[in-house]
């Protein structure tokens, strides 16, 4: 199973998540013992990587990104055909500082990365600009309580000021790309989540600021920043993929390192 937060890897133990209620839960224990069956529980994030790696967006590359977006953002790391986990939290990269005192974030810092490329960063942005124009298209569509899907999908739709807004976000989504390409320089990233339909409304200008912020960009390419292809589904099936795996043996389920 995967599970959104923090799991120390291969114990199963939710240490704790921004978004998610408790801390410390033995799920692996638990889970085994109520059903009497071995159990692995990951970073839902972790198993979303390994199905798209392995049947998606990023079959047939060794050195992969996942790009998570929605409440927040998440990830996985995928370097040599194998997840790595680091000591369990490899992949936590919305909460990177982004910006000095910027937004507070739901993990109780400021300025992180998640606060201004996330569903939550996109409906701020929304009551911010509908606020200032009560009577406009966007005021009259978007009735609280929306999300950021809602704003995507008013974008996908040809509304222009979501278009907008949905640029903004893609534009700050780049730019933390970027600092992932100069640290990791992956072959491929891969870019998922509950962020309404990711595409090139939100892409488009990711790849552009990337692109232009790259070092060395003169003298190398932009690896492909591209859309998930599993949707909601991916982390169920590298789950299953993972249990598949735990049987055999294989690297998937080896140890953090």
């Amino acid at each position: 199973m995967g599970v959104a937060g923090l799991v120390q890897f291969p114990e199963g133990v939710f240490v704790w998540g921004p978004h998610v209620v408790d801390t410390g839960v033995s799920l692996r224990a638990d889970l085994e013992r109520e059903f009497g069956l071995p159990v692995l529980v990951d970073n839902d994030a972790n198993a979303a990587a390994w199905a798209e790696h392995e049947i998606g967006s990023g079959r047939g590359y060794d050195d992969m990104l996942l790009v998570t977006l929605g409440t927040g953002i998440g990830g996985a790391v995928i370097i040599g055909g194998e997840l790595r986990r680091g000591r369990s939290f490899a992949g936590e990269w919305g909460h990177m500082m982004f910006e000095r005192n910027g937004e507070r974030c739901a993990c109780g810092k400021r300025g992180c990365w998640e606060t201004v490329a996330s569903g939550p960063a996109l409906v701020r942005l929304a009551r911010e600009f509908i606020f200032q124009n009560p009577d406009g298209r966007l005021a009259h569509r978007l009735r609280e309580p929306f999300t950021g899907e809602d704003v995507t999908e008013a974008a996908d739709e040809g509304d222009e000021t979501a278009r907008g807004l949905v640029a903004q976000v893609g534009a700050d989504l780049g730019r933390g790309l970027c600092n992932l390409i100069a640290i990791l320089d992956p072959e491929i990233i891969v870019v998922g989540g509950g962020l309404g339909s990711v595409g090139e409304a939100l892409l488009g200008p990711a790849r552009r600021v990337a692109a232009d912020a790259l070092h060395g960009g003169a003298h190398r390419k932009l690896p492909p920043i591209v859309v998930a292809e599993l949707g909601p589904a991916a982390g169920a099936a590298g789950a299953a993929m993972m249990a598949s795996d735990l049987a055999a043996g294989r690297a998937s389920v080896a140890p953090a390192r």
